[in-house]
Formats: C-alpha cells, structure tokens, sequence
C-alpha cells in the first residue's frame, strides 16, 4: 500500500511540474511584455513575446516532478 500511495503522489507531483514547467517556458514569456507595456515601464515600441515548447522538456519536468513525489512518500517518516 505505502507503494501504491508513493506512486499516487508520484503521479500528482508529475501533473504539477509539467503544468508549472509549462506555465513559467510558455506563458510568462508571452505575458511579461504586456504587462511591462501596460504599466508603462517599456520606454521603447517593443512587440510582444513569444515563447516555444517542445514535449521533451514537459515530459522531463513530469520526469523529475514523479522521482522527487515518490522519493519524498518513501523517505519520510
């Protein structure tokens, strides 16, 4: 059971990684230019963003998110 849960949370932890890991490589990007010309702070005509993502770097977020979820249910007391 202690395994199954590891792999449950493992599985959590992997959907909140790739969800950040996208949020921060593709939106930010594109959001932070709107934002800074909004407020005025952009003293130059500057376009907009973009942002690029491929499904390797999402599937190695969701890589790293499910080890560290199943390491943390299988070392803590």
């Amino acid at each position: 059971m202690r395994y199954l849960a590891a792999a449950g949370v493992g599985v959590l932890t992997a959907i909140a990684a790739a969800i950040l890991w996208i949020v921060v490589r593709l939106v930010l990007p594109i959001a932070i230019p709107f934002l800074i010309d909004r407020l005025g702070l952009n003293q130059a005509d500057v376009g907009g963003g973009t942002a690029v993502i491929g499904s390797g770097s999402i599937l190695l977020a969701a890589l790293i998110g499910f080890v560290g979820g199943v390491a943390w249910m299988l070392w803590r007391r």
